[in-house]
């Protein structure tokens, strides 16, 4: 069962497909953000423009620190593919946080992948993502999945971006149904 914190009930019939019909862990609603989401929000304006300029992901981690304020790690460099974030052991880690370079037509880059969700479910914590289209994304350990925050545009997005309007995200997303996405993607933008 999702928690509250990521589940909007739009009506009692969406409440009632998905307990006796088993929906999948979205519905078209976008969650509200708390504290730590706005946090992360925040962290990506600088991340998103260092792997526009750079075309490279950037990540890093947030927690708190040893007086208990939220705070975020550096961005770490990675790569076009994948990055890796360092812990120094001065945080008490809650997520991980993560871009996913710059715009390519030739990658599906507006979602969280699957290595994305099983790297934070495999960690403990919950991550955050933030897309070349400007999309920001909450990776929920608690539920399983992913949900989107908020819409292209709510961080920085790069430039270059082009979106396709035969691939569009849905909100949420499960292992299995990124699984299906990336099955399904033909590469037609």
């Amino acid at each position: 069962m999702l928690t509250k914190k990521y589940l909007r009930v739009a009506s009692l019939a969406t409440v009632l497909t998905f307990v006796f019909f088993g929906a999948n862990a979205h519905n078209n609603a976008i969650p509200e953000m708390d504290e730590v989401d706005r946090f992360a929000q925040k962290v990506f304006q600088n991340a998103q423009l260092l792997s526009f300029r750079d075309k490279i992901e950037y990540c890093g981690f947030i927690g708190y620190d040893h007086q208990r304020s939220l705070v975020a790690t550096t961005p770490n460099a990675g790569d076009a593919d994948g990055c890796e974030p360092i812990d120094d052991g001065e945080l008490d880690v809650i997520a991980s946080y993560h871009t996913h370079g710059s715009y390519s037509a030739d990658a599906d880059t507006e979602t969280p992948s699957v290595d994305d969700l099983v790297a934070d479910f495999s960690e403990g914590i919950d991550g955050y993502v933030a897309t070349p289209g400007g999309r920001f994304w909450v990776i929920s350990l608690e539920d399983q999945a992913t949900f989107l925050l908020c819409e292209k545009g709510c961080v920085q997005k790069d430039p270059e971006f082009k979106p396709c309007p035969a691939f569009t995200p849905k909100h949420s997303y499960t292992v299995e149904e990124l699984k299906q996405r990336e099955a399904n993607d033909d590469g037609s933008c």
